[in-house]
């Protein structure tokens, strides 16, 4: 299980943490500067996030009384964008002009966390829940920062405060907290609740093509090879370029004879980790080969 290991769960987290418009207006504002801004919004969710990052900015360049929201809505563009440390700023700027907006302070927690910046995010998400004890989204980002920093009994009690709270969300956000709530029960080698939850996430959304994958490798784990195949076959049905899903089907295809098609599978995995330019991926499979098959360089097919 050593090469498992050292592949196992490598893009779990597909970081989806929630974030919201806020699309605050005031009467007073010009009505040059309030269109403006209605088209920044307009931008941002048609996903034209350049268009809506000149809009919001010229906003905030007329210090006008749209300001603090305009602030707002960019740092949620600066991280569609991945600009996160412009979206920090942003977001602080936003809570200084406005204390209660959560949305807010749920973007920033957002920018710590893709900065490494865990305890931050924490601090961020307590502040929303101090305001509203019911918030599921703090309750789920603030667990994800929690997994960041290895804590995964507090995790797994954040994301099933989450799921008490969020009564009102779609079913794909369920399903994204059932996948974190398992992924979390996973690292400490609890296998049957990972399980239970993951299956759970794909009954929600049969297109979680993570969810599939994080179960087949506890199927794999448990040495339920069949069923741990038949997950790898659907996330990669869902998802023809979940590179991982073939790494680990590859794996577990020769750890139980089927040599030739597990071949197939790395072969597969090299072609997309080439067409990404991820060389360090790359490098690591066309070992992982080598080792499995045991031939030169030149003789691999």
């Amino acid at each position: 299980m050593a090469v498992l290991q050292r592949f196992l769960l490598s893009s779990f987290i597909a970081i989806a943490l929630f974030f919201g418009f806020n699309p605050s207006v005031v009467a007073a504002s010009p009505a040059n500067i309030a269109d403006v801004f209605h088209q920044g919004i307009n931008h941002l969710r048609q996903q034209n996030y350049q268009s809506a990052l000149v809009d919001f900015t010229q906003v905030i360049n007329s210090q006008d009384k749209l300001v603090g929201a305009a602030y707002s809505n960019r740092c949620l563009v600066n991280l569609q964008l991945h600009n996160n440390t412009a979206a920090q700023t942003d977001c602080l700027l936003a809570i200084k002009y406005n204390a209660h907006n959560l949305e807010a302070y749920l973007n920033l927690g957002l920018a710590y966390h893709r900065q490494g910046k865990y305890q931050q995010a924490i601090a961020q998400n307590q502040e929303i829940l101090q305001q509203d004890r019911q918030n599921y989204r703090a309750y789920y980002n603030r667990g994800l920062a929690y997994s960041a920093l290895a804590d995964y009994k507090q995790a797994i009690a954040d994301y099933q405060m989450a799921l008490v709270y969020s009564t009102e969300s779609n079913p794909e956000s369920k399903s994204l907290i059932y996948n974190d709530l398992a992924l979390a029960y996973m690292m400490r080698e609890e296998n049957e609740p990972a399980i239970l939850n993951f299956t759970q996430a794909i009954a929600l959304d049969s297109y979680n093509d993570n969810a599939y994958y994080n179960r087949g490798c506890a199927y794999h784990q448990q040495r339920r090879y069949l069923l741990a195949i038949s997950d790898f076959n659907q996330a990669i049905k869902l998802n023809p370029n979940f590179t991982q899903a073939y790494v680990h089907r590859g794996i577990l295809n020769h750890q139980i004879g089927i040599r030739h098609t597990a071949l197939k599978d790395l072969n597969l995995a090299l072609e997309q980790y080439q067409h990404q330019n991820n060389q360090e991926q790359f490098q690591a499979i066309f070992n992982l080969k080598q080792q499995f098959f045991d031939t030169q360089p030149s003789q691999i097919a």
